[in-house]
This record gives structure tokens, sequence and C-alpha cells, in this order.
């Protein structure tokens, strides 16, 4: 409300009061002008200033000191009793009372000053322009007053909903991290489940087809031998049978080498140079392999996670890189350890890695975060990209070197290597797991591929 009077044009008021209506039209017209840009109020009594005061704001009071009825000092005492008027401006104008005695008592009113007649109209007018200037000053710092009020007002309120704008933001933010959470927790162990799917699929299939079909083909063997000098015709058809047999093995141990390969249950270091055996025999790819010496004995999530990650990068380099060499490097530092997948190919364009429903380096990522390592990516238009993973390892300085790297919170004798009901067996065992493994990794290998 009061914002809305100091907007309209402020014309500051002169009060001049005088019971003498001669004298008053003289002062009035000394006093006014309108190029001053002030306005003249008269009163001819104290009680007529007393009712203009109530309903006007003035910037000076020129006021008679000798009135009948109420005098000067009667009126200043009263106008400056109210509220309103407390600070008003009195100039006390008198040809009556010249002397100290009344000057002292109209400074002891609150007067501002004392004039005698004859005025000089000159100091007059320069004393009320003076005050006239203060009141024009002083609304001005009470319009600033109110609209620094009022911009604080807004401040404390911007500030309030941005306050709530940042709460609200934050618990989104926190309710997104959480679901991204739930959703990366849920994406591992779907991959934990698809995981065991496929290895109880491949030990079915190993253990029920495979035993089937060796079965089938001793017997059809058999026959093959007895058919040979009696049957030719039957012996010959025979022999069709055994090879179709025998492809059908091949194939059925295809698909559980696709699924779950079996050379993963002869370590992560057979597996990987199985792997990349296989990826260079498959697709004519040169490729280079630097591994430790020392078996890499971790547990089954973890060799899992590797190996499907090196199957993974591999498959990448053959479909997007165009690649003539690839390089693996798998190697330990500060207990961690580090895999390294680089080619000679053309690197990733910009945008790839989003385009749509290509998903590989985002399972890879997401791999690697569930088992707390980290994940980069080096990559240049025409030179090739190096994919680096890493998980954290402790190394145990007291093992023998067949078991030398533990995970986080493994155990000696992983359970890929021996059942709940045999860990005590195996580490009794004469002969090291390590060597147990060089043993039987060349017929493996040379079975499986």
């Amino acid at each position: 409300m009061r914002q809305d009077v100091f907007r309209t044009v402020f014309t500051p008021k002169v009060l001049l009061v005088n019971d003498d209506a001669a004298s008053l039209l003289a002062l009035a017209s000394l006093v006014g002008s309108d190029t001053k840009g002030y306005r003249v109020i008269t009163a001819r009594s104290g009680e007529e200033a007393l009712r203009q005061v109530l309903n006007h704001d003035f910037a000076v009071i020129l006021l008679d000191v000798s009135m009948p009825g109420m005098d000067g000092f009667e009126t200043a005492e009263a106008i400056h009793s109210h509220p309103r008027s407390a600070s008003v401006p009195i100039i006390f104008i008198t040809a009556h009372y010249a002397d100290e005695m009344n000057r002292l008592k109209a400074y002891q009113k609150g007067a501002v000053d004392y004039l005698f007649t004859p005025i000089i109209p000159q100091i007059l007018q320069t004393k009320v322009e003076v005050f006239v200037e203060l009141a024009r000053n002083n609304l001005q710092l009470q319009r600033q007053k109110l609209e620094l009020e009022q911009l604080n007002t807004d401040l404390q309120e911007q500030r309030k909903q941005d306050l709530e704008h940042i709460n609200e933001r934050k618990m989104a933010e926190e309710a997104l991290r959480q679901s991204q959470e739930e959703l990366r927790q849920l994406a591992s162990y779907q991959e934990r489940i698809k995981e065991d799917e496929r290895k109880r699929i491949a030990r079915e299939i190993h253990d029920e087809l495979g035993q089937n079909l060796l079965a089938l083909r001793i017997d059809i063997s058999l026959l093959h031998a007895r058919t040979g000098a009696t049957h030719p015709r039957l012996n010959k058809k025979v022999h069709a049978v055994l090879d179709q047999i025998d492809s059908t093995m091949k194939a059925m141990r295809a698909i559980i080498n696709n699924l779950r390969p079996t050379v993963l249950d002869l370590g992560l270091n057979a597996a990987i140079e199985w792997q990349v055996k296989e990826f260079q025999r498959r697709t004519g790819i040169e490729c280079s392999l630097a591994m430790p010496e020392t078996e890499l004995v971790i547990d089954d999530s973890r060799a899992t996670a590797l190996f499907r990650i090196l199957q993974e990068s591999l498959n990448n380099v053959f479909r997007h890189a165009r690649a003539s060499k690839a390089g693996i490097d798998v190697f330990w530092k500060n207990e961690r350890l580090y895999m390294t997948v680089t080619d000679n190919g053309v690197g990733i364009f910009p945008g790839c890695r989003r385009k749509a429903n290509s998903f590989g380096l985002v399972g890879i990522k997401e791999r690697i975060s569930a088992l707390g390592g980290d994940f980069a990516i080096d990559a240049a238009q025409e030179h090739g990209t190096a994919l680096t993973v890493s998980i954290p390892f402790e190394t145990d300085p007291d093992a023998d070197d067949a078991t030398r790297l533990l995970p986080h919170g493994g155990s000696r004798f992983p359970e890929r290597r021996t059942t709940d009901n045999r860990k005590k067996t195996v580490a009794s065992e004469k002969k090291p797991a390590s060597q147990r493994r060089k043993r039987e990794l060349p017929s493996k290998l040379d079975e499986l591929t």
C-alpha cells in the first residue's frame, strides 16, 4: 500500500500559520511559487494548523508566535506530540517576541529556526527550499528502504523456492541413484543367473546327451567292426552313421563351449590361452598374448567375468575394428589384476558408443562395476583401440606358486577346483593343483579345438 503511494507524483507541502489575514497573504506570496515544485497550505489558527497536520505531511511549517487562543508555542508542542508530525521542522516567525528568552523557548519547543520580521525574502525562500529538498530526499530514502525490503522479501521467497527445488532435485537424484543401483544389482544378479544356467545346461548336455552319444557310438563301432567282412554294404552304411555321430558330438562340444567353456575348469590362464587361440583360428587375425607364468587362481565368478569380457572385446575387434593384429596383456600391479586388449584397427568413431542396440561396451562396464573394478577405453580414429579393465586383487606372500594370487575374500582352494566335501582332500594331496592342470591342459585343449 505505501509503495503505491510513493510511486505517485510527490509534491512537498509547506504550511503557513498566522491569524492575521494580511500577514498570511504576504507570507504566502513571498514563499509560494509555481516554479519551486512545492505546494503552500495556509491556516488562520493553531487549531486549524493541527487539523491540516493530521491530513497532510509537510516538509516545513512557518508558524507565527503570537496568536489568540492557542499561541505558536502551544501549537508547536501539540504538533510534535503527534507521532505523524513529530519530526516536522518548524520555523517561528514573529514581530513582537524578539528577545532571547522567547528564542530559547522556541528552540525548547522543537523549532529549527526563529526569525524576526522584517524577513529577507531570499533567506526565507532558501530555508524553505532546503527543507523541501530534505523532504524529497527523505521520501526517496523511504522509497528505497521499502524497495529493499520488498526485494529482500522476494529474495527470501526465491531462496525458499530454490531450496525446495534443490531438495526436490536431491530427492529425485537420490531416487535415480537408488534406482540405478537397484538396476545394476538386478543386472548383476541376472548375469549370475544366466551364467549358472549356462553352466547347468552345458553340464546336462555333457552328462546326458554326451554319454548317450558315446554309448551309441560304441555300439555302432562294434557293429561296424563285425560287419566289415560279412556285410560290406551294411558296413558302409554303419560307417556313414559313425561319421554322423562324430559330427553330432563335435557340434555338441561347440554348443557346450559356447555356453560354458570346459577349459574354464582348468584355470583362467588356460581359458585365456584357449580363447585367444580359438579366436585366431576362427578369424585369421594375428594375436599376441602376454600373461604371468604364475597361475591366476581366482573365484569362479571373477574368472567367468574376465573370460566373458575378453570374449566380447575380441568379438568387437572382429566385427568393428577391421584390424589385422590384436594384443592381449594380463598382469597384476598394485594389488590389482589388469587385462588390456588392443588392436591396430580403425578406432572408435564419435557416437559409436551410443549406437542403438549396441550394448557390448555397456555390458563390459557393468560386469566390471559389479566386481568393484575400473574400465577405460583409449581410442583414436585410424590408430586402433585399447580397452583396459582392472579388478581389486590381493597378494598372499606366504602362498605357493599355484595359489599366490587371491581375490578379495577368496580362499586358497576356490570352489571351481573342488567340491565342498573334498576341499580337505585336495588341500592334502601331495602334488599341487597347478601341476595337475599343466598335465591335463594339452589333451583338453586338443580335444576342444
